[in-house]
């Protein structure tokens, strides 16, 4: 075996062994407490995603190993399978065979760009301040794995390390969460990640990795931040950022900008003339089982969406949000939870302001 396949083992190899690393780290930080009936809730929903889409992945995986091998004309396997494996996977680059089985194609993009929605926008803000708000340990973890294993996952774990986390002080200020100020290290990198998945559909071969590349790489950065540039505190004490907006300001923008991209997704899936719903939901499903890779993407979004409602309906002091997460769930089957979060998780200046929505 030449030096080059080893290193393509050894990169597989460690892919395995950081996501293991991983989920020791956040398990290390979780599991020390109580656990109550809200835990196991998180829980079960991490466990069930992630056997779910790594059912796929795993599947997806022999399909590139059976693909490469029939592309190359070995219809007659010679040497050990770890020699195969190895020049398998150092002339296949599984990250972008992955994401362009899901990115090319409009069904396939209307997919795919929900979770992109979800974790370049609500995702990355929602870890950045509750992450910080409630003290969690090592929040830049929970990204990483959501982009080796799944957002489901991670987003789950997260869900859970809240439920463990002692309640936060509320800003003093009469205005609340709304008071607080999104960095220009959180709204910058937001916004640009966003860019690029509005750019995803127009990329070519040479530059689609490239912006794939960006996109994963943007929504790290907040993470990684300083604490001292997200002003957290109380609202008498909080040094006012250069160049920040408001947190509201910040879910606004990203949910205008969630809705026109998924609007303008949904309107190239359906077609022109565009078919029924009814039409249109059989092929969705028909694409969510067309590929591996795209059933491991498609149901990471479903799960993600679910767990996301479920969180809401367990937090009492979003009971007001809640009835509007429920109206557009009801409202529309094609509904993202891309556009749906930044919408029901923006600060608000009462409650009673939700009420009358």
């Amino acid at each position: 075996m030449h030096i080059s396949e080893l290193a393509a083992v050894g990169v597989f190899c460690s892919y395995f062994s950081i996501i293991a690393g991983l989920f020791l780290l956040i398990a290390r930080s979780l599991f020390s407490q109580d656990l109550g009936s809200r835990a196991y809730v998180f829980i079960a929903l991490a466990i069930t995603s992630f056997v779910h889409t790594w059912f796929y992945m795993f599947k997806f995986m022999a399909w590139s190993f059976t693909d490469y091998e029939r592309s190359t004309g070995a219809t007659i396997f010679t040497g050990l399978t770890v020699e195969r494996m190895s020049q398998w996977l150092l002339n296949t680059s599984l990250f972008e065979q992955a994401w362009a089985n899901v990115c090319f194609g409009q069904v396939n993009w209307w997919w795919s760009q929900q979770l992109c929605l979800f974790t370049v926008g609500a995702w990355t803000i929602f870890l950045s301040i509750e992450g910080r708000r409630h003290n969690v340990q090592f929040i830049w973890a929970y990204m990483l794995l959501g982009q080796l294993v799944a957002i489901s996952v991670a987003s789950n774990l997260f869900y859970l390390a809240l439920v463990l986390a002692p309640r936060p002080p509320s800003p003093s200020s009469n205005h609340g969460l709304s008071s607080l100020q999104a960095p220009v290290a959180l709204w910058l990198p937001v916004l640009l990640s966003l860019g690029t998945v509005a750019t995803s559909p127009f990329t070519s071969e040479r530059s689609f990795l490239p912006n794939l590349l960006l996109m994963h790489s943007l929504i790290v950065l907040p993470l990684l931040a300083p604490d001292r540039l997200f002003p957290l505190g109380q609202a008498s004490t909080q040094t006012k950022s250069y160049f920040g907006i408001s947190l509201k300001t910040l879910y606004i923008l990203v949910f205008g900008a969630a809705l026109a991209l998924h609007t303008r997704a949904t309107g190239q899936a359906l077609g022109d003339p565009a078919v029924s719903v009814t039409d249109f939901t059989l092929k969705a499903w028909n694409v969510l089982h067309s590929h591996p890779a795209q059933s491991s993407i498609g149901w990471d979004v479903i799960w993600t969406s679910i767990s996301f409602v479920v969180w809401l309906v367990l937090q009492p002091e979003l009971q007001g949000r809640l009835l509007t997460a429920t109206y557009l769930l009801l409202a529309t089957p094609l509904v993202s939870v891309g556009v749906l979060a930044p919408h029901v998780l923006r600060p608000r200046e009462n409650e009673r302001e939700e009420k009358v929505q």
